[in-house]
């Protein structure tokens, strides 16, 4: 705000440098001029001044929110890894069960009836375990992922750049474009040939006869959509 002042005012004084010689300071029109020229200063500072106050009320409804959106994370946080615990206890007691279930068949003092009745909650048991199993497997896909962005991120030493699936298909691979500007993307044969390092065989190079630059990019249907710098 002050260095708009200081604008307007070293704009008044060249205004000032042009005016007439004394004797003719007091004519109508050049009077006139000069004070819509002022009359459009004062409208611009206004103008400033009101887009500066509507820039300050954004940021301050940005951050409201962003608070609002943290506390909902640090909910679902403690929420995810009650479940966890919930279901490491679940899985615990189910295999302390069906090891109790083995000593007994070992020993051999169950009758038919109870034998039938002690498999079928065998059965039940390791079914519930397969659910439990693969609810943990999917959650630690979900980390192992995010924990792989990262280190992509520090391995390629660029902030840019994004990972991305066939939206159109049912396709396994992985595509990886680095940095914010370049004509390689990189193909990974599976999620899994994506997150490890080692794995056999490496990406894939593919060379695009433009470059991309920027974000919005997306692969459908094996056609990769960009903005390209070129055009």
């Amino acid at each position: 705000m002050m260095m708009t002042l200081r604008r307007a005012c070293s704009l008044i004084l060249f205004l000032t440098a042009f005016l007439p010689p004394p004797q003719h300071a007091q004519d109508p029109a050049m009077v006139h001029y000069i004070y819509q020229r002022f009359q459009v200063l004062e409208k611009g500072l206004e103008k400033c001044t009101q887009t500066t106050r509507a820039y300050i009320q954004d940021f301050q409804e940005f951050s409201k929110n962003i608070s609002i959106m943290l506390g909902k994370c640090q909910t679902h946080t403690s929420e995810y890894k009650s479940a966890v615990d919930n279901l490491a206890l679940r899985v615990e007691r189910a295999q302390r069960e069906i090891d109790y279930l083995q000593y007994l068949r070992e020993a051999d003092i169950c009758i038919e009836s109870e034998e039938k009745t002690l498999a079928e909650k065998v059965l039940q048991e390791a079914e519930e375990e397969k659910k439990i199993r693969a609810l943990l497997n999917a959650s630690c896909d979900n980390m192992l992922m995010s924990i792989k962005s990262l280190k992509i991120v520090k391995k390629t030493m660029d902030p840019d750049g994004s990972w991305m699936k066939d939206a159109g298909g049912n396709s396994a691979k992985v595509y990886l474009l680095i940095g914010s500007r370049h004509n390689t993307v990189w193909e990974f044969a599976n999620l899994r040939a994506f997150m490890e390092d080692s794995s056999k065989p490496g990406p894939r190079k593919l060379i695009l006869p433009l470059s991309w630059q920027g974000s919005g990019q997306v692969i459908y249907k094996s056609f990769l959509f960009f903005q390209s710098r070129n055009f």
